[in-house]
């Protein structure tokens, strides 16, 4: 089976399907018709009040600045860093080599 016949059998399924589904929609198309006056709006009977909150300050702490074994651990669970830190990583011997690399 090439493309060509593959794509016409999916059109094909595809048009039976969406034919099955028009039909069954006219077959039970008695639907009731809304009386005069009313519309089709969506409510809800649940009682919801608005609650106003206020700004409360949070003392963020300042992040700390990692450490090479920490670098070393980030770079072993993340699978990558970015180029820059690749470079500076090396720099730091903080990377360890598994296989070769070709360019």
């Amino acid at each position: 089976m090439n493309w060509t016949h593959f794509l016409l059998w999916l059109a094909g399924i595809y048009s039976l399907y969406y034919l099955i589904v028009f039909l069954l929609d006219l077959i039970a198309g008695n639907r009731k018709d809304l009386p005069a006056g009313t519309s089709q709006e969506l409510t809800f009977s649940e009682e919801v009040t608005p609650v106003r909150l206020s700004p409360e300050a949070e003392s963020t702490p300042e992040p700390e600045k990692p450490t090479k074994s920490q670098i070393a651990t980030e770079v072993i669970g993340s699978g990558g860093v970015p180029i820059t830190d690749l470079f500076r990583l090396a720099k730091q011997e903080a990377i360890i080599y598994t296989r070769s690399v070709s360019f």
